[in-house]
């Protein structure tokens, strides 16, 4: 028996049908507007390539070695494997390559002073809750001559110093470096300034365990002759332009920054950021010019906070500095 239609029902039914689709269709469009074009999903998975290609073998007192340091009677500042070289410069490398920036070379001798500073921070036991860029709380010890001594002050001053541990990869070293979420000065960016410098030519790599635990490491990279080169780039942004690892940025400790070669700006401007998927904008804080600091070789450093912005991958956002520049980038999953 064919049942009769309640056309009362019928028409409910209807209505609640269009309305399913007309959510199903905003949701789609929001969920597209998410998305990568052809030309970015290709150079997202380039960076995903290279970063996956990069070494993340994990290192410890029992394989950082060829030689051991001495650190007691004759001093010996002891060898690296060359691996942990060769990994720490690939990972400068790469960072540097979001920003489009040129590759930096490795120097044996920037890589022997280092290696000699971090063996003396290693020997002191060096308080790592402290600047020791200089060794300003230090005495020397007797079993470290005055010329060893003189090259560990002088290195430590023109070095970017990480200390931690954990056995850290060479890469984790970098990464640390590069958000500067350690930051024992607070906000100003000074150790991502030096790796993303635009006049940055070689850098030297140095590591030690102390009796602590702790491993010093000291990554020479202020270079006196980088100070007359010519700046590859006027203006480099963190995050970068274009696309930008969610990974480096979803910490709330991690500043963000501006880094002008040329360009001496002494106001403190008004930031804001929009998330340009959804339409809203949200408000910089901490907003801070460090145009004297020198860091990076930059005339002008400007450091700060992304507030409450909520940082999504596939999301497209947009940095305004009133008055100054803006930018826009996207952000993608490294891993």
């Amino acid at each position: 028996m064919i049942k009769k239609i309640n056309l009362k029902t019928f028409h409910k039914s209807l209505i609640i049908f269009a309305t399913v689709l007309l959510i199903l269709s905003t949701s789609s469009t929001t969920i597209a507007a998410a998305t990568f074009t052809p030309s970015e999903t290709a150079k997202v998975e380039q960076f995903q390539k290279q970063y996956a290609a990069l070494d993340k073998m994990p290192f410890s007192l029992s394989n950082l070695y060829v030689t051991k340091p001495e650190f007691c009677r004759h001093f010996k500042e002891g060898v690296l494997v060359p691996n942990y070289l060769s990994t720490q410069l690939n990972y400068i490398n790469y960072y540097r390559s979001l920003f489009d920036l040129n590759p930096v070379s490795d120097n044996s001798t920037a890589n022997l002073k280092s290696q000699k500073t971090a063996a003396v921070l290693a020997t002191l036991n060096a308080n790592p809750l402290i600047n020791q860029h200089g060794l300003p709380y230090e005495k020397r010890p007797k079993d470290i001559t005055r010329a060893t001594w003189k090259i560990a002050k002088s290195t430590s001053r023109t070095a970017n110093l990480n200390f931690n541990a954990g056995n850290q990869s060479a890469g984790d070293v970098i990464t640390d470096l590069l958000t500067d979420r350690y930051n024992l000065s607070g906000l100003d960016t000074g150790h991502r300034a030096w790796l993303l410098s635009t006049r940055l030519s070689s850098v030297g790599t140095g590591a030690a365990y102390g009796t602590n635990g702790y491993r010093y490491s000291v990554q020479k990279i202020l270079n006196a002759s980088d100070v007359f080169r010519s700046a590859s780039q006027e203006l480099v942004t963190y995050p970068s332009k274009g696309l930008f690892p969610l990974e480096l940025v979803n910490d709330p400790q991690i500043a963000w920054s501006l880094y002008f070669s040329d360009q001496a700006i002494t106001t403190t401007p008004d930031i804001t950021i929009t998330d340009n998927t959804t339409a809203q904008t949200y408000q910089a804080t901490n907003v801070t010019n460090y145009q004297d600091a020198g860091y990076g070789n930059f005339q002008t450093i400007i450091s700060y906070l992304p507030g409450a912005t909520p940082l999504i991958a596939g999301h497209e956002y947009e940095v305004k500095v009133q008055g100054i520049c803006q930018y826009k980038f996207k952000l993608f999953k490294q891993e």
